[in-house]
C-alpha cells in the first residue's frame, strides 16, 4: 500500500515540512563531514565536500526545473533553482535574489547559518567553507543551467568588520567568452542512478490557492507558502530526493578515495546523528496531535529517510498499544546497482541509524528485526525507559545553530489567489 501521507497534508503543513526537509539536507552534511574529519582529517573534508555537492547538485537542479516549470539557460532559471534546493535551506540561510537582466544578477545573504557555526572555529575554517568549497560548488550548480554561467563574490567572509552584513554577496552572470565547464564523472554516475531518474507524479490539489508552477518573475525571497498544494507535494518529494542524492554522492566520493567500508562507516554515523535530530524536529512540526506509538507511525510516514514514497516503499502497521511493525518492501531504492544510501545500509544489516531515528521520536522506542521477514522490524515503546546518553553523532548534530533554529510560518501567503 502506497505511503500517501504527504498528499493528505494541508498547504500550511507542507510548507513547514518542506523547510524541515531543507534543514535535513543540511544535517546530513554536518554529521557526515564530522565523521569524515574524525576518520580522515580536515583536508579530506574539504575535498569530499566539494565532490559531494558537485556530484549531486546539477542532477537535482535540473529535476526541480522540470518539476516546477522553469527550465531555461538564463539567470532567472539559476536563481529559482537555488531558491528550491536544500543547499539554501530557507531561514537558515536568509538569501535575497535580484535579476538585472536575463544574463546578469546578484544574490546576497543577510544572514548565513553555516557561517555563524563556523566563525568560532577560526578564519581558516571560514576560508575553507566560503572560498575553497563555495567557488567550485556554486559554479557546478550554475552550469547545470548554462555551462558558461559563473558565480563570483562581490564580498564574502572572513567578515571585516566582524559584524558586517550582509554576510556575503555574489554576482551571477553568463560569460560568453568563458570555456564551458563540464561535469565530473561522479556527476554522470549520479545521473545514471535509479534515484535520479525517478518519476514523481503531480497530484491534484486538495485545497485552493498558490502557484502551481514557478514560471513567472523571480521573487527576491520565495516562501513555500506561495506554492499550491500540488506544487508543495512535488517540491517536498523533490527535496527528499535531493537529500538522498547527497547521501549517495557523499558515499560515492568517500568510496572512490578511501573504500566502501569507510563510506559505510561515515554514512552510518551520518544516519545516526541526522535522522535522530530530524525526528525530533518533525515531532515539533507535528505538534501534540499524537503520542506514543501513533506519533512514531506518523513521523516515520513523513521522515525524509523514507521519502519520496515513489522511491522507498514503506509499510507501517500498528500491532498493539505500544507496538508497530515497519516493513521496507521491494522498491526502486533496492535496485540501485551501487547500493549506496541509507537503504543500502539497512539491507546489509547496519541498523544503528534506524534505531536512532525511532529513538529521536520516542526515547523509549526499541527496534527488533522480524525473523524471516527481510527488511522488517517490530517497534516497541518501553514507557518506563529512562534517558540514556545520546550517541556522539547526535551530540554533534545538536551542537549546531541549525538544531536551535525555529522556522516561521507565512500564514498570509496561504490565502486563496
Amino acid at each position: 500500500m502506497k505511503n500517501d501521507r504527504l498528499e493528505k497534508l494541508t498547504r500550511r503543513q507542507l510548507a513547514r515540512l518542506g523547510r524541515e526537509y531543507m534543514a535535513a539536507g543540511q544535517f546530513i552534511g554536518r554529521t557526515g563531514y564530522a565523521a569524515l574529519r574524525m576518520k580522515h582529517g580536515d583536508d579530506a573534508y574539504k575535498d569530499v565536500a566539494i565532490e559531494n555537492w558537485m556530484y549531486a547538485s546539477p542532477v537535482y537542479s535540473q529535476r526541480m526545473q522540470r518539476a516546477m516549470g522553469f527550465s531555461g539557460n538564463d539567470i532567472p532559471t539559476i536563481f529559482k533553482g537555488l531558491q528550491l534546493e536544500v543547499g539554501f535551506a530557507h531561514q537558515y540561510f536568509d538569501v535575497h535574489f535580484e535579476v538585472e537582466n536575463p544574463e546578469n544578477g546578484r544574490f546576497w545573504l543577510a544572514s548565513c547559518g553555516p557561517l555563524l557555526e563556523t566563525e568560532p572555529r577560526g578564519e581558516q575554517a571560514v576560508k575553507t567553507m566560503c572560498h575553497d568549497i563555495e567557488d567550485p560548488t556554486f559554479d557546478a550548480t550554475a552550469v547545470a543551467t548554462n555551462p558558461r554561467a559563473r558565480v563570483r563574490p562581490v564580498h564574502r567572509p572572513p567578515r571585516v568588520p566582524a559584524d558586517r552584513t550582509p554576510h556575503c554577496e555574489w554576482s551571477v552572470f553568463i560569460d560568453h567568452d568563458a570555456e564551458p565547464l563540464s561535469e565530473l564523472p561522479g556527476t554522470r554516475r549520479m545521473r545514471d542512478t535509479v534515484l535520479a531518474n525517478l518519476t514523481i507524479e503531480r497530484p491534484e490539489s486538495t485545497e485552493p490557492g498558490g502557484m502551481d508552477y514557478y514560471d513567472g518573475p523571480v521573487f527576491e525571497v520565495l516562501q513555500l507558502e506561495q506554492l499550491s498544494h500540488a506544487a508543495l507535494v512535488v517540491v517536498c518529494k523533490e527535496l527528499a530526493l535531493q537529500f538522498h542524492l547527497l547521501i549517495n554522492s557523499l558515499m560515492l566520493s568517500i568510496d572512490e578515495r578511501y573504500g566502501r567500508e569507510s563510506a559505510d562507516e561515515v554514512a552510518g554515523f551520518q544516519m545516526t546523528g541526522s535522522s535522530w535530530v530530524i525526528s525530533e524536529r518533525l515531532c515539533r512540526w507535528l505538534g501534540n496531535e499524537k503520542q506514543g506509538i501513533d506519533r512514531v507511525i506518523d513521523i516515520l510516514a513523513v521522515h525524509p529517510a523514507f521519502q519520496p514514497a515513489e522511491y522507498i516503499n514503506l509499510s507501517l502497521e500498528k500491532t498493539g498499544v505500544n507496538t508497530a511493525r515497519l516493513n521496507l518492501q521491494p522498491c526502486p531504492a533496492g535496485k540501485e546497482l551501487e547500493g549506496y544510501g541509507w537503504f543500502g545500509l539497512l539491507k546489509t544489516g547496519k541498523t544503528e541509524g534506524l534505531e536512532a531515528l525511532v529513538r529521536g521520536i520516542d526515547l523509549g522506542a526499541t527496534l527488533q528485526p522480524v525473523a524471516g521477514d527481510g527488511l522488517s522490524w517490530e517497534i516497541d515503546i518501553d514507557v518506563s525507559a529512562s534517558a540514556a546518553e545520546e550517541p556522539l553523532a547526535v551530540q554533534i548534530a545538536k551542537g549546531t545553530v541549525l538544531y536551535q533554529t525555529q522556522f516561521k510560518d507565512h500564514i498570509p501567503l496561504l490565502q486563496t489567489v
